[in-house]
């Protein structure tokens, strides 16, 4: 006699539904495209800060751009995974998920939250060490970097492993049918929401004062205002995602609740991984789109960090100018390039960083 298998839905249908296992109601074309476009978008971001560092400033890769390679690559796989579980189950309802998929669905699921805790602490990393790289004289702003580079790493190293260990065994988070014991479902999606959402507003509004300060124009500063709106765009979702905890909470349909929050979860990755891209691409940008494309983040940070060669004549005109501007009758340590008859290309630097700024000393270049 032939072994009947059960072959039913992962939860008893509604009164008056029936379980639909050929074409059910499902969210996965939207779940799709939604990934698909932010990938597309994210792996141009990404593509454009590392060509922009390696060979437009020809300057080595730091510690923030290996956490934002880091995130990008824990994003891929994060996303391949999801793919996975939406072709399983994963936003469809319970009834409509064959009871021989779920426990693989739920471990691939399972998979991606670990994944996904790693992925946006990288994100946010990225963004602290840029801020250090830029900030190299701003001690009091490097002290609240510091803090938040240790707390995002032990928040977020924490968060991973009670993910991992808040059912014994670990194998029971996904499989019923091994004995074993979880946590209270309503604790850990509300520590780790509102652990996202308190250090993504740390990361976006702890630059913000002294970025501000700078002496930019009105263009600039509405430039500068476009990259941290991009920044609440991510900070919005992740406070949505905390806001739809309670869906999941207290619902038994799993499958099709999982994948409405983790559209947002996906939004406020994607987001975060563009917006780490973008103080970076002005250099890029300036060269494609000449017409005064560039940021005063990125100036801010030439100036304090290395020399950048101008022509000459172009440096004259800008100096000179700054110079009458700031005191018409002292002309600070200025070197006419007239005097030079070898060189005509000079460096800059700016002791307070900014640009243009007050200029101390022109070196010929040997």
């Amino acid at each position: 006699m032939a072994t009947q298998w059960f072959t039913g839905g992962a939860l008893p249908p509604p009164p008056g539904i029936e379980p639909n296992f050929v074409d059910p109601p499902s969210q996965l074309h939207g779940n799709i495209a939604l990934h698909t476009v932010f990938l597309s978008v994210a792996t141009l971001a990404v593509a454009m800060r590392l060509f922009t560092r390696l060979y437009m400033l020809r300057t080595r890769l730091g510690i923030d751009d290996f956490f934002c390679v880091l995130a990008y690559c824990l994003t891929i796989t994060f996303t391949g995974l999801m793919f996975y579980c939406f072709s399983r189950g994963i936003g469809r309802h319970m009834w409509d998920v064959p009871i021989t998929w779920l426990s693989r669905t739920l471990k691939y699921f399972t998979i991606g939250q670990y994944i996904y805790t790693m992925l946006t602490a990288a994100v946010k990393l990225a963004f602290l060490f840029f801020y250090y790289r830029i900030f190299p004289r701003h001690i009091n702003i490097r002290y609240f970097i510091s803090f938040g580079i240790a707390f995002v790493s032990a928040s977020h190293l924490t968060l991973f492993f009670l993910t991992i260990f808040s059912c014994s065994p670990v194998s029971h988070a996904w499989d019923a049918a091994f004995p074993g014991r979880c946590w209270n479902p309503k604790i850990l999606p509300y520590v780790s929401g509102g652990l996202s959402s308190a250090t993504d507003l740390y990361v976006l509004l702890l630059p913000i004062h002294t970025l501000w300060g700078l002496n930019m124009t009105t263009r600039k500063r509405i430039r500068l205002a476009a990259v941290f709106g991009l920044g609440i765009f991510a900070f919005a979702a992740s406070v949505v995602r905390l806001a739809m905890t309670h869906v999941l909470t207290d619902s038994q349909d799993a499958t099709w609740n999982i994948s409405r929050i983790s559209r947002w979860a996906t939004i406020e990755a994607y987001t975060g991984i563009i917006c780490s891209c973008l103080p970076l691409l002005p250099p890029l940008l300036d060269k494609y789109w000449p017409k005064d494309f560039g940021s005063s983040i990125y100036r801010f940070w030439s100036s304090g960090s290395r020399r950048k060669s101008l022509d000459n004549n172009k440096a004259e005109s800008e100096v000179s100018l700054q110079l009458q501007q700031q005191n018409p009758w002292q002309r600070a340590n200025y070197v006419s390039p007239d005097s030079v008859s070898v060189q005509k290309e000079y460096r800059y630097r700016s002791d307070d960083g900014n640009f243009p700024g007050r200029v101390n000393a022109w070196e010929r270049i040997a």
